[in-house]
């Protein structure tokens, strides 16, 4: 009977699987939005997925842990909390809490588990994974294009690159192979030491960015060097110490804007952002985080050039109104005239 039932459920799913393929496709589009071209958060990959059908007939049929005899289940499709989800995948663990923060700001958070907090918690090393599930807010539910969407609860996981190369191999080995139990505390202790080695290499990295920004910031600015994606991202760590890194293309994109206003020398563009207060730029702005670097930039950008700015990007339509947004901060803090 319960296993008839799953099966109920799994065709039902079947005929509905590829628009949940398409809300992923759209939530993978925001994510990557919000993340990436709004906020410049430095990160490796935002994907989501459908749950494969197959995937969701085995969760469908799992029984309830209390009473074996019923299914876990009454109502999968509005029940079972990954039929989509989305994972970050950053380099650092500060870009971790960044990202974390958007998502706060931007979903309605039904549930949010720290998995680092608990195992830190516990005294040993281990999955450090943060997990959501989140619903669109209120503004999104009413938009068409995330119809889809509307009433679905969805996962979000923010992870390391280290933290994620730990969980996808000890997902394989603990859950597709039977191990058995007199083996079990030798696996067991040596993914206890590879969680200890990646909580360090994670620690590493992060001390690593700050040993070359330290480095960066007292780098000779002497000569006039051309703007390249390299020289670009060690004079923004210069000009911009405390903000984060942004992702490579980001430098790239920035740098052919500069192009675009006839800056190509670092000297060029310190004489074109001379008597920007950034500090001042940024308190005007409302950034859910602290701004990247490219993002730090093109800020100050904007404040020197004023709407000019705005033409360089005539088939952006919503760069343009990303852009009049801001212009509009800069023109209340009276950094920009009216």
């Amino acid at each position: 009977m319960q296993l008839e039932w799953a099966r109920q459920a799994g065709t039902l799913y079947e005929r509905v699987h590829q628009q949940y393929v398409g809300g992923a496709r759209k939530l993978e589009a925001l994510i990557n939005e919000l993340i990436g071209e709004e906020e410049g958060i430095n990160y490796l990959t935002a994907t989501a997925r459908a749950k494969d059908p197959e995937s969701f007939l085995a969760k469908a049929a799992k029984s309830h842990p209390d009473d074996p005899g019923r299914p876990k289940y009454d109502d999968p499709l509005n029940q079972i909390t990954d039929l989509v989800a989305a994972r970050v995948i950053t380099f650092l663990v500060e870009a971790v809490d960044r990202v974390c923060e958007v998502i706060e700001e931007e979903f309605e958070i039904v549930e949010h588990t720290d998995m680092g907090a608990h195992t830190r918690a516990q005294g040993v090393f281990g999955y450090a994974s943060k997990h959501y599930l989140v619903r669109l807010n209120a503004h999104r539910r009413e938009l068409p294009e995330y119809a889809v969407l509307k009433n679905l609860v969805m996962e979000i996981q923010v992870r390391t690159a280290v933290q994620h190369a730990w969980a996808e191999f000890e997902h394989d080995i603990r859950y597709k192979l039977d191990i058995p139990p007199a083996r079990k505390p030798e696996f067991d202790r040596r993914f206890l030491l590879a969680a200890a080695l990646m909580e360090l290499a994670d620690n590493e990295f992060t001390e690593i960015d700050r040993l070359y920004r330290e480095l960066a910031a007292t780098a000779s600015d002497k000569a006039p060097l051309d703007l390249t994606t390299g020289t670009l991202t060690t004079y923004l760590t210069r000009r911009y110490p405390d903000a984060p890194h942004a992702k490579t293309t980001h430098y790239a994109w920035i740098l052919g804007v500069l192009h675009r206003l006839g800056v190509t020398t670092e000297e060029q563009l310190t004489d074109h952002l001379r008597g920007i207060d950034s500090e001042a730029v940024q308190a005007a702005m409302t950034h859910r985080a602290p701004a990247g670097t490219v993002r730090r930039l093109d800020d100050d950008l904007l404040a020197a050039n004023g709407p000019a700015y705005l033409t360089l990007f005539p088939d952006e339509e919503r760069r343009q109104k990303i852009l009049r947004g801001r212009l509009k901060a800069l023109t209340r803090a009276g950094i920009i005239q009216p």
